[in-house]
C-alpha cells in the first residue's frame, strides 16, 4: 500500500504543474479567463494556435511520462507490480493535472496527461486511444467527444487484457501484473474514465443542444 501511495503522490505533484497556464501567462495571457477558461492543450490551441496548443500537449503528457519513469526506476524490483507502479504513478499525475492546488485545485480536463499514462503502459493502447481522438476530432471538430471515445476505448483495451492474459508494456520494459490484481486494475482504470468523463460534464451538455464548441486541427478556433 505504502508503493502505491508514493507512486501517486509522486504523480500529484508533477501532474500539478500548471504547464498550460504558465506558457500562456509568459505570452501576457491569463488561460483561466480566456475561451473556455480550461488551462489545457484545447483551450490553448484556440486561444494560442498550434505551435503553443501543441508545446502544452507534450508538456502535459511529460507531467506523467517522468514521474512514471522516475518510480519504474525506484521500485524496479518489484517485477510483478509494474503495471500497478505506472497505473498508480499515471493516475496521481492526472489527478494532480485536475485539481492543481496552483489554480486553487482547479486546473484541465485531464486528457493530453492521460494520453501520457497511455504512453507508458502500452504503444498500442496509446496509438489506438491517441488516434480516435485526432481522428474524431479531425471529422467533427469536437476534442471532449474524441476524448470521451477514448476513455471508453481504453476499458474495452482492459477487459481484453485481463481475459486473454495480453502482457502490455514495451519490448525494454514489460507492464507485469499478476492475475490477482485483475480487480483492483479495472477499479482504477474505471474511475479515471469516469472523472475525465464528468470533467466533461459541461461538453456533453452543450453537445446535446448542438452549442458546443469546435476547434481545427489547423489552428485557432472555427
Amino acid at each position: 500500500m505504502l508503493i502505491r501511495l508514493i507512486c501517486a503522490l509522486t504523480g500529484f505533484v508533477f501532474g500539478s504543474i500548471p504547464t498550460g497556464y504558465l506558457i500562456a501567462k509568459s505570452k501576457g495571457i491569463d488561460i483561466k479567463h480566456t475561451g473556455s477558461g480550461n488551462v489545457g492543450t484545447t483551450n490553448v490551441l484556440r486561444a494560442m494556435g498550434r505551435g503553443y496548443g501543441a508545446l502544452t500537449l507534450v508538456l502535459d503528457m511529460l507531467k506523467c511520462i517522468i514521474p512514471v519513469i522516475i518510480m519504474s526506476q525506484v521500485y524496479s524490483d518489484h517485477v510483478e507490480m509494474h503495471y500497478l507502479i505506472t497505473l498508480y504513478t499515471g493516475v496521481g499525475a492526472v489527478m494532480g493535472h485536475i485539481f492543481s492546488p496552483f489554480l486553487g485545485f482547479k486546473g484541465g480536463k485531464g486528457i493530453a496527461t492521460s494520453g501520457g499514462l497511455l504512453l507508458c503502459l502500452d504503444p498500442i493502447l496509446a496509438i489506438g486511444t491517441i488516434g480516435m481522438v485526432f481522428v474524431v476530432t479531425g471529422f467533427t471538430g469536437y476534442v471532449s467527444l474524441g476524448s470521451m471515445i477514448a476513455a471508453a476505448v481504453v476499458i474495452l483495451f482492459h477487459i481484453f487484457m485481463l481475459l486473454t492474459g495480453y502482457v502490455p508494456g514495451w519490448w525494454f520494459y514489460k507492464q507485469n501484473h499478476e492475475p490477482g490484481q485483475g480487480a483492483e486494475i479495472m477499479i482504477i482504470v474505471l474511475i479515471l474514465a469516469c472523472v475525465v468523463v464528468y470533467r466533461h460534464r459541461a461538453n456533453i451538455d452543450r453537445l446535446l443542444k448542438g452549442t458546443e464548441n469546435k476547434v481545427s486541427l489547423k489552428g485557432r478556433k472555427k
